[in-house]
């Protein structure tokens, strides 16, 4: 008797988190997978189940073999179901089925070659590289080199330590204890805020600030861990942002709010669209979107009410018609870049003040002041080929998981690389936050080079998640 299709489809949707989640026993995932598709399959004979476990004995990954032992298992199962009905007896059919399949550590050693973490190296050479050009160009724009070489090198040093050390850890982490893990971000969050480790400066909380921009992979571990739950899956993970919120705010930092709300609603509104949280709808998709859209009409609504706004918008846009108060710096930025006077522009005395800028706001005026349009398109070009490369690694994920970790870290660093491509021609709406890898700040590139160790980790092992095995892999079987 067949199940009701409703009855199939919520079986298979806890078949693939618990597969996703945790290795299962073999016996169960063939139960299981029996009850969704309506049919029944008898268990493996002990036989047939150690021969699986010899070979998965011979794999040095071991968070493959669960994986493998399920790939194993269903050609093992598909086979002695063959000689079943064939009339053989059940020990017949274990043996003629072992013999199949052949040699059990052989079998298992090419498993072992096929089933191996595969790093995409391109893009970790891609990170180093940029990273230490980001440096070098710091060192190469300070007035009078300031700072010892040393220094900088030293903070490349700990943004490399900090990359591999994401990079080797397991990202399913973020997905089987994303609760415990937003429950440490908080409260991390909050010692930054009101603790004694708190550091200001010029009316700024700098370590919340950087703090805050971690809130991506956490919240694709709380979208993974909710899927499947339908609307109240969608309103759990938008009541994670309201946390998010308060910190960004107490920071401050617009940037983060915008950035890190647009990302996150994206992550949400694109898993809806797949179906991740059950069938998609205009209102599930509504809501997902919920938090962009009110955003967005309060400031359409803020531009038609406030006349304030609409200068500041105005004076955003063309910075020259107030050159000497708030416009100044968008002027000057656009004086130096595009050669767009202003009243006083003659004046000069900004050496100084864009070389430090340079650093860490106006890197590509500084290079441009000093160096010419070469070396801002090669810096330009050093940050595209991250952000493509990135996305590349994104798009090829297949599990939820790995998927979302990847996309929310590339689809943040997207954003803020356009942000601050603006700042450095002269659009200032929103102080950017920085240049990936690129701009100056120790902590800073610490704090990226742990978020692309995490994407490294998800593209690392991300195959393991969606149960895809490599295709040297599989056995050939006899009928």
């Amino acid at each position: 008797m067949r199940l009701p299709d409703s009855v199939r489809r919520y079986l298979l949707g806890l078949l693939e988190r618990d597969a996703a989640e945790r290795a299962m026993d073999d016996a169960e995932l063939q139960a299981l997978a029996a009850a969704a598709e309506g049919r029944s399959v008898r268990p493996l004979p002990e036989l047939l189940r150690g021969w699986v476990n010899n070979a998965t004995s011979q794999m040095r990954w071991k968070r493959a073999r669960p994986v493998a032992a399920k790939e194993l298992a269903d050609h093992l199962a598909d086979q002695y179901e063959a000689f079943l009905d064939e009339d053989m007896d059940e020990e017949a059919a274990a043996q003629a089925t072992a013999r199949e399949m052949g040699d059990a550590v052989e079998t298992g050693t090419r498993l072992d070659r096929a089933w191996r973490p595969r790093p995409d190296w391109v893009m970790l050479g891609i990170v180093l590289v940029v990273a230490a050009m980001g440096l070098t160009l710091q060192y190469l724009l300070r007035p009078h080199n300031d700072l010892e070489w040393y220094l900088f090198f030293g903070k490349y040093v700990a943004g490399a330590v900090c990359l591999l050390a994401a990079y080797f850890v397991d990202y399913t982490i973020l997905g089987r204890h994303c609760w415990l893990l937003y429950g440490l971000w908080v409260a991390g969050g909050l010692l930054l805020a009101f603790g004694p480790v708190r550091g200001e400066s010029m009316g700024k909380l700098v370590y919340l600030a950087q703090w805050v921009w971690f809130f991506p992979v956490l919240f694709a571990g709380i979208l993974f861990r909710q899927r499947g739950n339908g609307t109240r899956g969608i309103g759990v993970c938008l009541l994670s942002l309201p946390v998010m919120w308060f910190l960004a705010i107490h920071a401050p930092s617009m940037a983060a709010i915008a950035v890190l709300t647009v990302v996150s609603c994206g992550m949400l509104f694109m898993a809806v669209w797949r179906g991740v949280f059950g069938r998609r709808t205009r209102g599930r998709l509504a809501l997902a979107a919920s938090p962009v859209l009110a955003m967005a009409l309060y400031c359409l609504y803020l531009c038609f009410t406030d006349d304030h706004i609409r200068e500041k918008l105005a004076v955003v846009l063309f910075p020259q018609r107030d050159a000497s108060a708030e416009g100044w710096l968008g002027a000057l930025v656009q004086y130096i870049m595009f050669g767009i006077r202003y009243p006083n522009c003659e004046k000069g005395g900004y050496e100084a003040f864009v070389r430090y800028e340079g650093t860490t706001d106006l890197l590509f005026v500084s290079a441009k002041y000093c160096w010419g349009w070469a070396a801002v398109l090669l810096i330009l070009a050093a940050a595209v080929l991250l952000l493509v490369w990135g996305f590349r690694i994104a798009r090829r994920q297949t599990g939820l998981l790995a998927r979302s970790v990847c996309m929310g870290v590339m689809a943040t660093f997207a954003l803020q690389t356009l942000m601050y491509v603006l700042q450095n021609c002269g659009i200032i709406l929103i102080a950017s936050y920085g240049l990936p890898l690129l701009s100056y700040g120790g902590t800073y590139l610490c704090q990226t080079m742990l978020l692309l160790g995490l994407l490294l980790s998800a593209q690392r092992s991300g195959q393991l998640e969606s149960g895809l095995a490599p295709r040297p892999a599989r056995p050939v079987l006899r009928r």
